[in-house]
């Protein structure tokens, strides 16, 4: 453990190769496949782990004698607040420090996190525990991106971010699954023979369990070395990092805030999805929860995939536009997909959910891999973590409370949530597609001016 630490604040894993000097060469195509899966499966980890406490609401509110509000604070607030701030800080980590033992330790602090949420006997008890989870989960968007970005060549960059990006998608679906499952099986007294955890409630049984899976991440990513980080000619190396960044605004702004609208109106149609089946075109529950599962996960990964291989194929053609190109063919895909909540019929809203997850999908991935492109090796991190930070403070912050306000102020409480979201999804849209082709826009200007020069 010592090593680990020491090697954390190593100077020799975080100095960026110098512009102008040979770069080392790539890790070879089986260890980077291999890492990206790792990556997937920490991934999936950290949001089943993220989630798992929306699955057992009702048991934990029972025991716990805590209100809706108390467990939104849980499950919402004191985890994004801390999430959202600590992974600025995690970002700069990631710049400047050995981000494969970041990780490492990140999965340590949100495994601990979890078991003792699934331990904790007060609410101010499970408030610490879940803000310790976001605490820990802050580490892995940053560390990971930035070290797919020294494993892969920038032509296979886009499909390695869209198969990490997998895990918000698969580690979502299996809480919910794997959940409801385990619930049934402790309530049936399936994991009264284990040690430590026999005489626990079901539901802190679940808990633990889960929690105490992640410990099965370190000895996976230990297995793996610290890519070098490389130099991007492409940015400009202007004094500090955050000199550096500033010296990008033009572009870095433009490209996190697409990402941050795409989240806007994701959050704001996943959420109030259910509700607009069963309220708005009398789908019961379970039929609305079971058909939108199903939307999320063959629609959402097929997105994310097709979104990397477009972005990949558009790179190798124009390697200074390509990737946010298809963020600007992503938008109009988006744009699209909400006009069919103006057809009639349940299963008209059910299509424009499935076509909104591939193409918010695919512009995920197209504003994630357009900003690492923007940036250098010394400042993936930090990028990354503010794009992140957007992205939850939007997403969370604003997607669901607009289309609840649209909602009251459209229909007084009443059934508009159809018109709601679509105002939501066409305002996000469009803001999605002036940010992006702004940003073309911008890059096209500044690849001809190089050119002439």
């Amino acid at each position: 453990m010592k090593n680990q630490v020491d090697n954390i604040t190593s100077p020799s894993a975080t100095s960026p190769v110098p512009r102008g000097a040979a770069e080392p060469p790539w890790p070879s195509a089986s260890m980077a496949q291999a890492f990206v899966l790792v990556m997937l499966v920490a991934a999936t980890f950290s949001f089943v782990h993220r989630y798992v406490p929306s699955v057992l609401v009702d048991p934990i509110k029972l025991e716990m004698g805590i209100s809706d509000v108390q467990f939104s604070l849980l499950q919402g607030t004191a985890f994004a607040v801390l999430y959202g701030a600590a992974s600025l800080v995690c970002g700069l980590l990631a710049d400047r420090v050995h981000r494969r033992n970041l990780v490492v330790l990140g999965v340590a602090v949100w495994t601990v996190g979890t078991v003792l949420f699934g331990l904790s006997t007060s609410f101010s008890g499970l408030l610490a525990s879940r803000a310790m989870v976001g605490l820990g989960e802050a580490v892995l968007g940053p560390a990971s991106i930035s070290m797919l970005c020294d494993y892969f060549r920038p032509e296979r960059r886009g499909r390695a971010i869209a198969v990490s990006l997998f895990g918000a998608t698969l580690g979502s679906a299996l809480a919910f699954a794997a959940g409801g499952h385990m619930l049934e099986a402790a309530a049936a007294g399936q994991y009264a023979g284990l040690p430590w955890v026999g005489d626990l409630a079901p539901w802190r049984q679940v808990v633990v369990l889960m929690g105490v899976s992640g410990f099965l991440l370190v000895p996976a990513i230990l297995a793996f070395p610290e890519p070098q980080r490389r130099a991007l000619a492409v940015a400009e190396h202007v004094g500090n990092r955050a000199q550096e960044l500033w010296s990008l605004r033009d572009r870095i702004v433009l490209v996190v805030l697409a990402g941050a609208t795409v989240a806007l109106a994701d959050f704001g149609f996943s959420i109030w999805a259910t509700a607009l089946l069963t309220r708005t075109h009398g789908f019961s529950v379970a039929d609305a929860g079971s058909i939108l599962g199903a939307c999320m996960l063959i629609a959402g990964v097929g997105g994310g995939w097709l979104g990397g291989v477009l972005c990949d194929r558009a790179h190798e053609r124009s390697p200074l536009t390509g990737r946010i190109d298809t963020v600007v063919r992503a938008a109009i895909a988006m744009l699209l997909s909400a006009c069919l909540l103006l057809l009639p019929g349940g299963w008209a809203a059910v299509a424009a959910f499935a076509c909104w997850q591939v193409a918010a999908n695919a512009a995920y991935v197209g504003c994630a891999s357009t900003l690492q492109d923007q940036v250098s090796g010394r400042t993936r991190g930090i990028a990354a973590a503010l794009a992140l930070c957007m992205s939850i403070g939007c997403g969370l912050g604003l997607g669901p409370t607009s289309v609840a306000a649209l909602n009251q102020q459209i229909g007084g409480g009443g059934d508009a949530l159809s018109t709601s979201l679509l105002i939501v999804l066409l305002v996000a849209g469009a803001a999605t597609l002036t940010c992006s082709w702004l940003l073309r826009r911008r890059l096209a200007k500044r690849g001809l001016s190089s050119g002439d020069a």
